[in-house]
């Protein structure tokens, strides 16, 4: 101990030295004016020694120069459209500093017009400003966030905003929004603020896998609705905020490949003319005209596999204003092709008549080989005249074409199965190509009149369509057990009565709206007050076209094996004038006029704005029903008066308290009100119409704590309750004699949602945190079937009545993303992960026979790093789990100790356990690229 005492007291004395030769230089750069720290800003530390380093500052603005020498040194600070900041001083003796250094924006004085300088719009900081100073509740996600993240669809962006989770298509894309657990149906979506139609030929909704994330400025979620917005949104909006015009000369481009894991294992299975789409030989020819087999192809059914095709993703962007700063303009285009294959399970179900216990019919074996192609092109032109008036135009182009094969073998469990593998089998390959469309053209303008009145007004016309061709063949085989107990293998056989079946569907939506408002902002008691009032009124016309073909088996020749290739065959023309009594063939007009009346103040740190809004709704359709069947026509009328109210009381310039109400409709959809009875290919049940539908009206309320620390830092934590009558659900129903079931639309009593919302965001040096959690409960009471055997031993069955939570609600959801950032060296990376809960997927009209989707866990990573100048090499992998899709029932299997239907043990389902349903698995997809900024 005597000899390592001397050493370390030299050590120590040592370390006390070289400590007093270097120091540390600490500080953050913050914007001058709103006193916000800045995310990037590049800071430069420098002597006359030859002593130099540079750092770009952190996500919280902050920076760090350590070892750094004694004596006079200097700080220059420089960011994009802010004036360069110099600081000299001089350290002593190893003294660390610490420098709050602020930097003031550029300003160009104009003649006509002042355009200041001010953050950049698609920034991180601008989204939080947004959410910090806006009249309701919201949420929003940046250009950059966005596109540093691994999404690369709006769909899949949505899912990382607190309370929303996603509803996903058959090849595991996220394509509907489902808020605060209120199902796709009680969300409209915007695009800069205004309605576009739905290409889908059913719905109101439309999907949002049609567009790619890389043509918006700002992804927007609407928790809470103003006057001034149309109604029909009680779950909430989803505005989708295009590029704009940027101060100064803009480009981006990007081009990137990307690799699915399923394609990659498996291949992937391509169909003949799958780049075109068709109209029916009636529509091309006239109602009259008997369609002969020329008139039809074979293309659909010729399949062939690709090893590994790549996908594509590309993007250019290119923008700025003149010189003089009055004209702007933005032009964007988009592309991405993407190859994926599905692999899924289904069973059909029934209910026990005695045990009110769920039955399984058949076995499905599913696979799906999908390839989506984007097409997108924006416009965006402005002109300022005068500090006073100013208009704009905007155009888009949205395009989605959909290439998809499906396999199904289905296996019968009630026909000649007498074990697992065993039993009558039938096999659907078909091809289906489907193309959406979406054309906006926006023009509006902004003219001030006076000091206290101004006038603004928009004119929209929007078209929506979808175009589908399907091809599908119907083919018979089987696994019969023989008497030596060998099993054989029956030849497969195209089914004499479904042959081949070739649908043509087509649809068109069209939207003609104009908006006008007036704005009086005069000053009582001392008192800015905002009025405004304004109306709106849109003609919506809506016309489907559906025909379907069969092209049977010839008499002579009605007994055909099928060996791969269908040119083999040979078919007739069954169904010669297609079906042009289908329902699908429908002519439908919505007439929507509405005004509102709104007034906007502050009282001290009260800021108030409420009002009220009225809308009419007018719809009439026409149906390709016979005459003599109820609902061929159709007409209805309604008014809704829709008050709200909201309140903003700013504790401190960082910190909001909020509380809200407003009042919401929802419309049924155009297709649930048709008195049809079909189907989606992709469906589990036919659905059926329901003429006697009614809107859904709801009022909803919300509390909310805004605490913004920082720039890029915030808390949110909220609650909410929406009272909702007659909600559309849609319940599984036996319609007449049928044996099947089927999907119908239906208004079922009163709901009642409600939950809490937390959303934490936080930022040290290069390192962030985002997470959040959402908890709705929701409550709805309905009436459903129970079956079971009497006193007598007889089967019979009674209503009772059932609580259950909405259609589509999860009880928890939750995301975590955690990042790095480094803004000197370029580097991004982040891995996202999202926890949505256990949800009913279909609800049925018997007693506890709701299917539920198991909840599941996605995880998500992407990065991105400079390579040079302005050159970046980014990367995304999503799906990382290979997380399933599962549906279920609650109820154990088999019921009564039956192994199954027909006696047997069903492959899939475990006794004593959940009934299982269907389970879909789609594997990883792989993306990498190059960005250029410039």
């Amino acid at each position: 101990m005597k000899k390592l005492l001397p050493l370390l007291i030299l050590l120590f004395y040592s370390a006390f030295t070289f400590a007093q030769g270097v120091a540390s230089v600490k500080g953050v750069v913050i914007d001058k004016q709103t006193g916000e720290p800045m995310l990037g800003a590049m800071v430069t530390l420098k002597n006359k020694s030859g002593y130099a380093k540079s750092s770009g500052t952190g996500l919280d603005g902050s920076f760090v120069f350590k070892n750094v020498p004694d004596g006079n040194l200097e700080i220059e600070v420089k960011y994009i459209s802010f004036q360069k900041a110099e600081l000299n001083f001089e350290i002593k003796s190893g003294t660390p500093r610490y420098f709050k250094i602020q930097l003031e924006a550029k300003i160009n004085n104009l003649k006509d017009v002042i355009v200041s300088g001010h953050s950049n719009r698609e920034s991180d900081q601008s989204a939080r400003k947004l959410e910090q100073r806006s009249d309701q509740v919201l949420n929003a996600v940046s250009a950059k966030t966005i596109e540093v993240s691994p999404d690369i669809t709006v769909a899949n962006v949505t899912q990382r905003v607190s309370g929303v989770s996603i509803e996903r298509s058959n090849n595991g894309e996220g394509q509907y929004a489902i808020i605060r657990g209120m199902e796709k149906r009680y969300t409209y979506t915007l695009i800069d603020g205004f309605k576009i139609p739905s290409p889908d030929n059913k719905n109101r909704y439309v999907p949002l896998d049609i567009f790619p994330a890389d043509i918006i400025e700002r992804l927007e979620v609407y928790k809470s609705l103003t006057p001034s917005m149309e109604g029909d949104a009680i779950g909430g909006a989803i505005n989708l905020v295009l590029k704009t015009a940027p101060d100064d000369f803009t480009m981006k481009f990007n081009l990137g490949t990307g690799l699915s894991q399923s394609v990659l294992d498996h291949g992937f299975t391509n169909f003949g003319n799958n780049d075109k789409t068709f109209r029916s030989p009636r529509i091309n020819n006239g109602n009259s005209y008997n369609a002969i087999i020329n008139d039809f192809s074979n293309n659909g059914q010729h399949f062939n596999n690709s090893k590994s095709p790549l996908g594509t993703i590309a993007g250019l962007s290119i923008g700025g204003r003149s010189a003089d700063k009055k004209f702007g303009a933005i032009v964007a285009v988009s592309y991405q092709n993407i190859y994926k294959n599905t692999k899924g399970t289904f069973f059909q179900t029934d209910v026990d008549p005695v045990s009110n216990a769920p039955l399984v019919t058949d076995i499905q074996a599913r696979t799906y080989s999908t390839q989506q192609q984007r097409t997108s092109a924006i416009g965006k032109f402005d002109y300022i005249f005068n500090r006073n008036n100013k208009i704009d135009l905007t155009s888009s182009f949205i395009d989605l074409a959909q290439n998809q094969y499906r396999y199904v073998s289905d296996t019968s469990l009630n026909l000649a199965r007498t074990g697992i593998g065993q039993g009558r089998v039938t096999e659907n390959p078909r091809s289906d190509r489907m193309v959406q469309k979406i054309y906006n053209f926006k023009l509006h303008g902004d003219h001030k009149l006076s000091d206290k009145f101004s006038i603004n007004w928009t004119g929209i016309y929007s078209k929506a369509t979808a175009n589908e061709n399907r091809y599908q063949l119907a083919l018979i085989t089987g696994r019969t057990l023989q008497t030596d107990g060998s099993v054989a293998q029956q030849p497969v056989t195209i089914d004499a009565l479904k042959g081949q079946t070739q649908t043509f569907a087509y649809n068109a939506d069209q939207d003609k709206s104009g908006y006008l408002n007036f704005v009086y902002s005069p000053t009582i008691a001392g008192t800015k007050v905002e009025f405004t009032a304004g109306g709106m009124y849109r003609n919506k016309t809506r016309n489907s076209t559906y025909d379907s073909y069969t092209l049977g088996l010839p008499l002579t020749n009605s007994t055909q094996t099928y060996n791969g290739n269908i040119d083999n065959n040979t078919f007739i023309v069954s169904t010669l004038q297609g079906t042009a009594s289908d329902p699908l063939n429908y002519d439908f007009t919505e007439n929507i006029g509405g005004g509102y009346g709104q007034v906007k103040f502050a009282v001290g740190k009260l800021n108030v704005l409420g009002g009220v809004r009225y809308e009419h709704t007018d719809q009439n359709w026409t149906d390709a029903l016979p005459v003599t069947q109820l609902g061929k026509t159709g007409s209805i009328k309604y008014y809704d008066f829709l008050p709200s109210l909201n309140l903003k009381y700013e504790l401190s310039d960082k910190q909001n308290i909020r509380a809200t109400y407003y009042s919401a409709i929802s419309r049924p959809n155009f297709y649930e009100l048709i008195p049809h009875t079909t189907g989606d290919p992709d469906a589990d049940y036919q659905e059926v119409g329901n003429p006697n539908l009614k809107r859904a009206t709801a009022d909803n309320y919300d509390l909310r704590y805004e605490f913004f620390p920082k720039a890029l830092d915030q808390f949110l934590a909220g609650v909410f309750y929406k009272r909702i009558e007659n909600p559309i659900e849609y319940a599984l129903v036996k319609q007449g004699s049928s044996l099947d079931y089927v999907s119908q639309a239906g208004n079922f009593g009163t709901a009642h949602n409600y939950g809490f919302e937390l959303d934490v965001t936080k930022y040290i040096r290069h390192f962030g945190i985002r997470a959040n959690y959402a908890y709705t409960q929701s409550k709805i009471t309905s009436s459903k079937r129970e079956d079971y055997k009497d006193a007598n031993g007889n089967n019979t069955f009674r209503t009772v009545d059932q609580s259950r939570p909405l259609q589509g609600q999860s009880k928890n959801i939750g995301n975590l993303s955690l990042l790095y950032k480094d803004a000197k060296s370029g580097f991004d990376a982040q891995i996202s992960a999202v926890y949505t809960g256990e949800r009913i997927n279909s609800v049925s009209a018997y007693l506890n026979n709701d299917v539920w989707q198991k909840g599941f866990v996605t995880l998500d990573f992407s990065t991105e790093k400079k390579i040079y100048k302005n050159l970046y090499i980014y990367a995304k992998a999503t799906n990382l789990l290979n997380t399933p899709y599962k549906l279920f029932i609650k109820l154990p299997y088999p019921p009564l100790g039956k192994p199954g239907a027909s006696g047997q043990a069903v492959e899939y389902q475990a006794a004593g356990e959940d009934t299982f349903v269907r389970r879909d698995t789609y594997q990883q997809y792989y993306i990498l690229g190059l960005h250029y900024k410039l």
